[in-house]
């Protein structure tokens, strides 16, 4: 035999117990498990508290990624082949086929358009197009009046409806959805469903910024939220406040990150459905506690648009629902305004001397 096929001899026990080393080593269960990803054109972020298999987790895992490919795929304007884009694209009055959970999201949307007076409108992609927020715009600038009365002839959430479980129906050929400030939160909702159907009792689900939790943290305690402060420093991760939740939602709309600087005016990406405006108010961003995340992403929008006054007087008036206004004081400092029982609700911890 020769020398190199003696050493092939030798060398392959030593493989094989280095092989059955790893693979006895290799974990088979995880502690306290999260995974992160891109969707709806931002992040994920879901953390289990517990000890969990591996092969249970990377189904879980792929399952996940599978919800949330689908909920793109019907609701994104993003994606020029989604159902959303393609009934924007449909230039018809008669039924449209969509999704059910499609469907049920416009539904949503449109049952708050009601009840908040049109503060909140999920037929505002031509005038997010048109002040370069939207899916389609070519550029950002503040338009012309002219231009954002064409636009806005092009709105209005009574201009459609859904026919039935399964089909939607324009007014108007022209209406145009854009459910981006309703979709995070339906996603958030998904994967927690996914994850109370799968018998797991304590867990966050976070999809850009919007949050959904579950049982009690890793240490046993309910799960921490931070309330960010409005900075538009893009690395400014300074806190406003701190929520402690157990089970619920919370969701927040804020213009200090998105927007149009022009001849020293800043213009929120939050348009104003009535006038058909970026929104220019002192108000720095709106939290909303509530049981599901779609109801809280859309509140928070629906409470930045109507400002604090009108909306903390709205918000009293909706059952399980709370609210957290940050309000830009004259000499820069944050003010806090509060609906009756947020605090007590979230166990709000203000750190309100925040610098």
């Amino acid at each position: 035999m020769d020398r190199k096929s003696t050493r092939s001899l030798l060398l392959a026990p030593v493989i094989l117990l280095a092989v059955l080393i790893v693979a006895f080593n290799w974990p088979r269960s995880i502690k306290n498990p999260g995974c992160q990803g891109k969707t709806m054109g931002t992040t994920y972020n879901i953390r289990l508290a517990g000890k969990f298999p591996n092969k249970e987790l990377e189904r879980l895992t792929k399952d996940i990624d599978s919800a949330l490919v689908e909920i793109n795929r019907q609701m994104s304007t993003w994606d020029p082949s989604s159902e959303i884009s393609m009934f924007n694209h449909a230039q018809t009055t008669e039924p449209v086929e969509v999704s059910a959970d499609f469907a049920e999201v416009v539904s949503r949307a449109l049952s708050f358009s009601a009840s908040s007076g049109g503060a909140f409108d999920p037929t505002l992609q031509p005038l997010l197009n048109l002040w370069g927020f939207g899916s389609e715009a070519k550029h950002r600038a503040v338009p012309s009046k002219e231009e954002i009365d064409l636009a806005k002839s092009q709105t209005g959430w009574e201009k459609v409806s859904v026919a039935a479980p399964d089909q939607l129906i324009k007014k108007q050929p022209e209406i145009s959805l854009a459910l981006g400030a309703i979709a995070k939160g339906y996603g958030v909702d998904a994967i927690a469903g996914l994850l109370q159907d799968r018998g797991y009792e304590n867990w966050f689900v976070e999809i850009g910024g919007e949050v959904t939790v579950h049982g009690n943290n890793p240490d046993g305690e309910p799960w921490k939220i931070g309330i960010q402060f409005p900075s538009p420093l893009p690395g400014d991760t300074r806190l406003q406040g701190i929520l402690h939740i157990s089970n619920g939602a919370v969701a927040t709309s804020g213009d200090y990150r998105n927007y149009i600087e022009q001849d020293g005016a800043l213009y929120s990406h939050i348009l104003d459905p009535r006038s058909g405006r970026a929104l220019y108010s002192t108000t720095a961003s709106v939290s909303v506690y509530a049981d599901n995340c779609t109801d809280a992403d859309a509140i928070a929008t629906t409470l930045f648009v109507m400002g604090p006054e009108t909306g903390i007087e709205w918000i009293e008036n909706q059952e399980g629902v709370e609210a957290l206004f940050l309000e830009r004081n004259p000499d820069g400092s944050i003010a806090e305004i509060c609906s009756s029982g947020f605090c007590a609700a979230t166990e709000y911890d203000s750190l309100s001397n925040v610098k």
